[in-house]
């Protein structure tokens, strides 16, 4: 059997510590916390320097850490953010400051999720919860513009290879009309902030969105 994955656990809230105490040890997987502190100052040097795992409150002391996180990531550490936050914006500026997974402390995703995150995370993985993925899909919908059913049809025709005198006599529309469509489509992508300007950009987009196949 292997050894223990070891984890510091920085949190200013006595609570949350004896929380996560009590997981771990209701857990049988083999999860020893080697470190408790009230902020990260000291790990570079300090007890909690060689854990495997760091789980870290976003907020300490008042202030969003997301440069310590940057710092610790930076330094080889594998970081677990443990918060009471779950905007959408700060998740995506932990994930970039180098955090590996973004756990809540509403509700009970931090129960379920905390110890498959560490666990995660020290085999080398990144560790999604259901409700970041929620976030994700959503944010992924807001991006991608609605078509209306001829639209769609157009682009499919075009992208797909026709002219567009083609793609009008097909449709039994006007070549003009046709051109109107392909325009409204690429100003539907500028809008959602994706530019579409030539025939390979719009094809692009539309194969990402799933309107035309490879």
């Amino acid at each position: 059997m292997g050894r223990n994955v070891t984890i510091a656990v920085i949190d200013d809230q006595d609570v949350v510590l004896s929380g996560v105490r009590g997981w771990i040890a209701e857990d049988p997987r083999g999860i020893e916390i080697v470190h408790t502190a009230s902020g990260p100052d000291g790990l570079e040097d300090g007890p909690g320097t060689d854990a495997d795992v760091l789980v870290v409150d976003l907020r300490i002391a008042g202030e969003l850490i997301f440069d310590r996180i940057a710092e610790l990531s930076a330094a080889g550490h594998r970081i677990v953010v443990f918060s009471q936050y779950a905007e959408p914006d700060l998740v995506r500026r932990a994930e970039e400051a180098g955090a590996r997974a973004f756990i809540t402390k509403e509700s009970n995703e931090g129960q379920r999720h905390l110890i498959e995150a560490v666990l995660a995370v020290h085999a080398g993985e990144t560790y999604t919860t259901p409700s970041q993925a929620g976030v994700m899909l959503a944010e992924a919908e807001e991006q991608r513009p609605k078509f209306s059913e001829q639209e769609l049809r157009t682009m499919r025709l075009w992208l797909g290879g026709l002219t567009r005198a083609a793609v009008a006599r097909q449709m039994g529309i006007s070549e003009y009309t046709v051109k109107q469509y392909l325009e409204r489509a690429r100003e539907k992508y500028s809008r959602a902030g994706r530019e579409a300007p030539t025939r390979v950009d719009l094809y692009r987009e539309a194969r990402r969105d799933g309107i035309v196949l490879e």
